[in-house]
């Protein structure tokens, strides 16, 4: 490995050591990372003086004998993202610091047919509020290839009438408005799956999301393989492929928790239980509105359903529910990280 390699990857390690665990000293840092303690002082000094790490004024108190040390935090103040996820009539926005912190969080209903305006509308207060934003992140139900093309994503009007907006024409119409500001674009399910393995601090390395949501009807599902999101050879890894609308027509029938529980679920075993023996990942998500109020008494019926798997099965709903916005919002973080680590290397 050549040094400059090998300088990229102790900066990112460094970034993802504090991203995981929080607030740190040098000497945790060295343990962590397992560099030498030079290697962690210079890394340190850089990040210092390139705003994207403080001294907290905390010191570590951990018992031990010795004289403490000062932790040090990622600026979550200084170096901002954010996340905007389009359903029909709603967009969900969250601005989140690098350090993982939310500084807001709401929810905006539109017209459901000018998305392009409500969401240019959104981005443009952020710039002049927020001068430490470095990224957007979109989340939208929609397969985002790795050439950036986008499958589906056409929404019509609820009386019925014709075509009123597609995503397709939204990533490159927010890039020419706002050409300074670097803008990610990223399948919901995936987004779930990213903020999913960040909330649970990267402990699982492998998981699946399944993204449920009734209006309109979608199943999504996001796959995390060595702790990344993997979007497979196109990018559209994960699909859901429903042959001639079976369980949409399903869907439909579903007024209750019940018919939740003893119709939709059961109709997804099969899909679910094919990734668990082709993936073994280390666990199974449930999300999406479906789950926005599960009872109790429907938690035990779906765990029943999936007692046969040989891993656990954990239902996100109610404030635990997944949210696409704050989860590319995550994933706007990692694409800042990568280019700030390039531009810093280099010098």
């Amino acid at each position: 490995m050549n040094k400059k390699t090998e300088r990229k990857q102790n900066f990112v390690l460094l970034i993802e050591t504090l991203r995981r665990y929080g607030p740190l000293t040098q000497a945790r840092l060295k343990e962590y990372c397992g560099v030498q303690a030079s290697t962690i002082s210079y890394i340190v000094n850089d990040l210092k003086k390139s705003g994207l790490l403080i001294d907290t004024g905390q010191i570590e108190q951990n018992g031990k004998v010795g004289k403490p040390g000062n932790l040090l935090a990622l600026n979550g103040d200084a170096n901002q993202v954010l996340g905007i996820y389009v359903e029909d009539d709603l967009l969900h926005v969250y601005r989140v610091g690098l350090d993982g912190k939310t500084y807001i969080s709401q929810e905006v209903p539109f017209d459901g047919e000018h998305v392009q305006a409500a969401v240019s509308s959104i981005i443009e207060g952020q710039l002049k509020g927020t001068p430490a934003l470095r990224g957007i992140g979109l989340a939208i139900k929609a397969i985002v290839y790795k050439d950036g093309k986008i499958r589906s994503g056409l929404r019509h009007s609820p009386g019925g009438g014709g075509e009123t907006w597609n995503f397709s024409d939204l990533p490159g119409a927010l890039r020419q408005a706002f050409p300074q500001t670097p803008i990610l674009v990223e399948n919901d399910a995936n987004c779930a799956a990213a903020l999913y393995h960040y909330e649970h601090r990267l402990q699982d390395g492998n998981l699946a999301v399944y993204l449920l949501n009734k209006t309109p009807f979608g199943i999504g599902l996001g796959l995390i393989t060595q702790g990344s999101v993997y979007k497979g050879a196109t990018g559209a890894a994960g699909e859901y492929f429903d042959p001639g609308g079976h369980i949409r027509r399903l869907a439909e029938d579903v007024r209750t928790e019940n018919d939740l529980v003893t119709q939709l679920i059961p109709a997804i075993l099969p899909h679910v239980f094919q990734t668990v023996y082709l993936m073994d990942p280390e666990c199974i998500v449930l999300s999406g509105s479906y789950f926005e109020s599960v009872q109790p008494a429907s938690l035990a019926g779906i765990e029943k359903l999936f007692q046969p798997l040989p891993i656990p099965v954990h239902v996100a709903g109610g404030d635990q529910r997944l949210n696409p916005a704050k989860g590319v919002a995550l994933l706007a973080i990692n694409k800042y990280i990568a280019r700030f680590v390039e531009e810093v290397t280099k010098r």
